[in-house]
């Protein structure tokens, strides 16, 4: 009976260790199939943007006019200096689409000089002292005369200098391209105090005639607004591209 009971003990110990050793191996391969989740790749750097035609050129530009100094009146009684900030504020953004890091001499409607003797000088002065900095310089203004039919933008620099001249007749072959007006002009020396204390490419740009009421109403529009800032722009950088050549 002992015997017995032995022998039945021991096959019962034998089916547990076979039980467990089962479970085991099933535990075992359960861990080896289990899914393994791993980290995801990295994202790729973003790619580094190309710099832009007008990279490393500093910009200054001037809106003409400004606060006591209302510039010259259209025909509606528009004030030059407002045409020109909105101008001016257009061409910055033009400019620094391109690359080009800009100064505006001014971003509200407000003279450079406080009251007091030679203002208009001292003004003037505030211009070319924050073109300091600048590589090029473009002062912004709106043209009149007593002929009411003359019409078109009109890019002024100073005699002799062989730089300004490139650089307007850039200018006027940009706007005149892009503008189309009735009468195509060219660029001409002009006697300003802004170009004659610059030693940098400077130019006074008329971007057409107040006294026109046809050409005030499209100076007045936004839209045309940006395409006198977009065809300067351009001929910034068809000037800049010359002289990386």
């Amino acid at each position: 009976m002992g015997i017995k009971v032995g022998i039945i003990m021991g096959k019962v110990r034998r089916l547990m260790w076979g039980l467990l050793a089962v479970a085991a191996v099933a535990v075992g391969t359960a861990f080896l199939h289990k899914p393994v989740t791993t980290a995801p790749p990295p994202a790729p750097a973003a790619p580094t943007p190309a710099p832009g035609p007008l990279d490393g050129v500093t910009v200054c530009v001037d809106p003409g006019h400004g606060g006591y100094d209302g510039g010259a009146y259209g025909v509606s009684g528009t004030p030059e200096k407002d045409i020109n900030l909105a101008v001016a504020q257009a061409l910055s953004e033009a400019l620094e689409r391109r690359g080009a890091q800009v100064i505006l001499t001014r971003t509200t409607d407000t003279a450079l000089a406080d009251a007091g003797q030679e203002r208009k000088r001292r003004d003037l002065q505030a211009r070319v002292d924050a073109a300091a900095d600048a590589d090029i310089f473009l002062s912004i203004h709106m043209n009149e005369y007593r002929a009411a039919a003359e019409s078109g933008p009109q890019v002024f620099y100073r005699k002799g200098q062989a730089d300004s001249r490139l650089l307007a007749g850039f200018l006027q072959q940009s706007m005149n391209a892009a503008l189309s007006p009735t009468r195509p002009r060219s660029a001409h020396t002009g006697e300003y105090y802004l170009l004659e204390h610059l030693a940098i490419p400077a130019v006074l740009v008329e971007c057409g005639f107040l006294s026109n009421s046809a050409e005030e109403q499209k100076l007045l529009d936004a839209d045309y607004q940006r395409r006198v800032a977009e065809s300067i722009a351009e001929g910034v950088e068809e000037f800049v591209d010359v002289g990386n050549e």
